[in-house]
């Protein structure tokens, strides 16, 4: 079994082009950025081109309290 790969700021930019390669992979994912609805469309994107579920987190880790 492949470990889980934690992307942050998974919902733009590096962090979701990084979500995409390891999906792509194969790789189980756990994404985590702060606007649950571009995770979630993310997931889905994922899913549909992969076949793979991704964990989702609405976080927002520059905060401390946020984690």
């Amino acid at each position: 079994m492949s470990a889980h790969v934690v992307v942050t700021g998974a919902s733009r930019g590096i962090g979701r082009a990084l979500a995409m390669l390891f999906a792509e992979r194969g790789n189980p994912l756990v994404l985590t950025a702060r606007s649950q609805k571009e995770l979630e469309s993310l997931a889905g994107e994922i899913e549909g081109k992969f076949g793979r579920k991704s964990v989702i987190v609405t976080a927002d880790l520059g905060d401390p309290a946020g984690a």
